[in-house]
């Protein structure tokens, strides 16, 4: 069952922020459909053919995933396109409303922020620099290079940031939109805080039972 948030916040020392979603729209309006034929390009270069759905998938993680199980000779070509395509993405996607807000607010109370991501460290660093946010954030951790297998769900991120904060998973919670997310907190013993950006996340992510659901940024920033 879900706790209150206020609940869950009051208990966290440190946060671990997932980027896509809780920090901007990487890919608003089904703009990732050009990544995603970026990315099936080499696989399709060297001659592998691609089932459905990952011929026509906009999700160009799924198409990394693939690349990985059965295109391992051009894995590293994919995995340069994902990067690239979430580089040009993180230069004009939109912050999420009440974003920078929680990070100053998190700043003030001396929790520190680890972003957590599946999209590349490289376009996070650059949306932050665009966006003053570089200094309330430590550190980021994105996708490991060319192994999408420890991509959330997978808490190896998880692990190599409770290293670097010097906590344990108990004082620490995890903020996304994705049910992977979610997954990704409780594989890693962390609370979850799911953010629903609207009613058909909100029932798919209460499927994964987070701690804790917010609709905006700005309610985890009032209990703050």
């Amino acid at each position: 069952m879900s706790e209150s948030l206020a609940a869950v916040v009051g208990g966290v020392e440190a946060f671990l922020l997932d980027f896509d979603g809780p920090v901007c729209d990487l890919f608003p309006s089904g703009s990732g459909s050009r990544i995603g034929d970026g990315v099936r390009t080499p696989i399709l270069a060297a001659g592998i053919a691609m089932p459905e759905p990952i011929a026509s998938t906009v999700e160009h993680l799924r198409v990394l995933r693939y690349a990985a199980e059965h295109a391992a000779e051009v894995l590293d070509e994919v995995e340069q396109a994902a990067v690239q395509g979430e580089i040009e993405a993180a230069r004009t996607a939109p912050i999420t409303p009440g974003a920078a807000d929680f990070l100053a607010a998190c700043a003030r109370t001396g929790r520190p922020v680890v972003i957590i991501s599946n999209n590349a460290a490289a376009a996070i660093e650059l949306f932050l620099d665009c966006h003053d946010l570089t200094g309330l954030v430590t550190p980021v951790l994105g996708r490991p290079y060319a192994r999408p297998e420890l991509m959330k769900p997978d808490p190896f991120n998880a692990t190599q940031a409770l290293r670097l904060l010097d906590r344990g998973p108990a004082s620490c919670c995890m903020i996304g939109d994705e049910p992977t997310d979610v997954q990704f907190a409780h594989n890693a013993g962390l609370s979850s805080i799911a953010y629903a950006k609207s009613p058909r996340h909100e029932a798919a992510l209460r499927e994964v039972a987070p701690h804790a659901l917010t609709q905006s940024m700005s309610a985890v920033t009032a209990c703050l």
